[in-house]
């Protein structure tokens, strides 16, 4: 089985098909579809009884719902939407704190190219369907710096002007969470994805599991790699564009500026599905240079990168 980005949600249970062979098909797996953090949501699970299968799909799906309460900025009532709505979050909950820790050990492995204080240069550029005036690009560029946000355990500040967005990471993070929840109710085997995909143990043929990457969701894999108990995050610079434009979403927090045209597709393989993730949105405003210097600061990490000329990176 090859799974390709990026199907939001979905689990597999597959290693334990035929665990249950009196059971008919009419009694196997569960399946919801619903919006998650602004994307269509597709959670299934098989390989099951469907009343363990809906259990297990209940306690992620509570999960999810519990982490967009804190990181979507697609709900009003977040704990990210409050805090850019009044620059200061008290008493930030153990996720966001380590999301934050997160964010600054990539910020500073990428020399400040990975930034979640992008937003407000984000906003400027969606109000203005990717053409931005000089003006306001200034004005965004002037509060963006993840130097400028003040993190402890008592609160979260920003200056005046400032907005966060956790896009880039987020959906790894959640992958992880639900990773974590879903061994801890017993699953040995699976492929699990909530925007990024991390495949836990073994395929039901005892091999890695089969992950395709693509550049564009629900693309075409232009090649696949095998993992076992670790996450592949892919990012690239046209996932999303700014209006009719070829602007990209993925923003220099330094210039302002879409990615430079150097990489049609990074995906990185790590461990953890947030870090691979982060790792990747930073990569895509990288140089090779400047992404090979960033990636030997994590050893046991893996990178498939093609170029925009057709180059392969892989390391």
């Amino acid at each position: 089985m090859t799974l390709s980005r990026r199907r939001f949600i979905s689990i597999t249970a597959a290693s334990l098909i035929g665990a249950y062979p009196a059971l008919g098909a009419d009694k196997m797996g569960a399946r919801w579809q619903g919006v998650a953090l602004g994307a269509h949501a597709d959670l299934r699970l098989v390989g099951l009884p469907t009343r363990e299968a809906e259990h297990l799909l209940a306690e992620a799906r509570g999960e999810i719902q519990r982490l967009e309460k804190l990181f979507s900025l697609y709900r009003s009532d977040s704990a990210l939407s409050r805090l850019n709505a009044t620059r200061r979050l008290r008493q930030p909950s153990p996720d966001i704190l380590e999301l934050c820790s997160l964010v600054s050990t990539i910020h500073e492995a990428s020399a400040g190219m990975f930034d979640p204080s992008v937003q407000p240069l984000w906003a400027a550029y969606a109000r203005a369907q990717g053409k931005p005036g000089p003006e306001a690009l200034a004005a965004a560029r002037a509060v963006t710096g993840w130097s400028k946000v003040e993190v402890s355990a008592d609160s979260i500040r920003l200056v005046p002007g400032a907005a966060l967005t956790f896009n880039g990471i987020a959906q790894g993070f959640i992958t992880d969470r639900v990773v974590g929840l879903l061994k801890a109710q017993g699953l040995a085997a699976g492929l699990v994805s909530v925007g990024e995909i991390a495949a836990v143990g073994t395929s039901p043929t005892g091999d890695d599991w089969a992950v395709g990457l693509a550049g564009q969701e629900d693309g075409v894999a232009e090649e696949t790699v095998h993992v076992r108990d670790k996450a592949v995050a892919t990012s690239s610079p046209n996932g999303t564009v700014f209006g009719a434009g070829a602007e990209g979403h993925i923003l220099n927090p330094e210039t302002g500026l879409p990615a430079p045209a150097i990489w049609r597709r990074v995906s990185v393989i790590h461990r953890s599905a947030a870090m691979a993730d982060g790792l990747s949105t930073a990569g895509i405003l990288q140089t090779a240079g400047e992404f090979r210097a960033m990636m030997h600061r994590f050893p046991g990490t893996s990178v498939r990168a093609m170029g925009q000329n057709g180059d392969a990176l892989v390391m």
